[in-house]
């Protein structure tokens, strides 16, 4: 599985990285601390990934109820010790769909499910999986994100 796993991954963090580019080619930016360019993945959120909370395929609906349902666990201190913090999962809107899967890419990036082997790998798997389905059927729904994904938009 830890192949299969880093290969998923793998695929997660490469549309992530293109979705933070699309959005700020798309218009979906702003300056952050020190004038630093960052996606405003809320307002993308609200105008574009309201998409997904509509779509009745059966594979979305899936993935989306995993997501509202078994959202991915903040990383917090506790005592000076790194701890696991549930997340409310009563909300089930564009906006707090992107941050579930936002915070699937940060516990991957920051170093939350990985330390040289998977940390809980087949709800890992499941998290990524999930994530990866709602972000590569959006970019199916929407002709602008597909160009700026394919560097066709300007």
């Amino acid at each position: 599985m830890s192949t299969e796993l880093d290969q998923l991954a793998f695929r997660f963090f490469q549309l992530f990285a293109q979705y933070e580019y699309a959005l700020k080619t798309m218009g979906y930016g702003r300056a952050a601390n020190a004038d630093a360019a960052e996606a405003d993945w809320d307002r993308f959120a609200n105008d574009v990934g309201v998409l997904l909370v509509r779509d009745k395929d059966p594979d979305v609906v899936a993935a989306r109820t995993y997501l509202f349902e078994n959202p991915p666990k903040r990383q917090v201190w506790v005592n000076g010790s790194v701890a696991w913090a549930a997340v409310p999962h009563n909300e089930r809107w564009a906006q707090i769909l992107f941050a579930h899967i936002r915070r699937v890419r940060n516990n991957l990036y920051h170093g939350g499910k990985f330390n040289g082997r998977w940390i809980e790998p087949d709800r890992s798997a499941e998290l990524i999986s999930k994530s990866l389905t709602l972000l590569e059927r959006l970019v199916k729904s929407d002709v602008r994100l597909l160009e700026a994904i394919q560097g066709n938009a300007g």
